[in-house]
């Protein structure tokens, strides 16, 4: 079905992805910011899951702290070439393009907020012994895993193609 799907459709998805993704980080940000800090840790799943609100100017789990230059630069390359992967290659996949959009989305919503509070990013999805994340990590954890799994599939697929033209030699 996804190969049937025209160019236009799958841009679409790419976009409405992305889009969605960015808008539902920030209002869950704005959300968890807009809380008197003394509700917080609130438990969802007793000994494993909570929402905390922490800011982080590093990066995933806390590393590379107080660098926010360097990560909004690494960002803005990112979507850069997020954007270029799409044009590019232009796969004719809705996975393939929720994936670039879920990237997409994420990386856009974390430089929101680097770029508005001074480099720093609100987490509130905590589970213990883990981390604490937000949407856009999920989704681009989400996306990458997406695009891994296309890797994978590709790259383990067979290609009568190549059987084929071996065969006439």
């Amino acid at each position: 079905m996804a190969k049937n799907l025209s160019n236009k459709i799958l841009n679409v998805i790419f976009s409405i992805s992305a889009v969605l993704i960015l808008a539902l980080d920030q209002f869950t940000k704005y959300f968890i910011n807009k809380q008197p800090g003394e509700i917080f840790p609130i438990e969802i799943i007793p000994n494993l899951f909570y929402i905390s609100r922490v800011t982080n100017t590093g990066a995933a789990f806390g590393l590379f702290q107080d660098k926010t230059n360097v990560f909004i630069i690494i960002s803005i390359i990112a979507i850069i070439l997020i954007i270029i992967l799409k044009i590019k290659l232009n796969l004719p996949s809705v996975f393939y393009n929720l994936g670039l959009g879920f990237i997409l989305g994420g990386a856009a919503g974390n430089l929101v907020d680097r770029l508005i509070f001074s480099g720093q990013v609100t987490d509130y999805l905590h589970l213990e012994y883990f981390a604490v994340f937000n949407v856009a990590d999920s989704f681009i954890v989400i996306g990458f895993g997406i695009m891994l799994i296309i890797i994978i599939k590709t790259f383990f697929k067979k290609e009568p193609a190549k059987e084929i033209d071996q065969e006439k030699k």
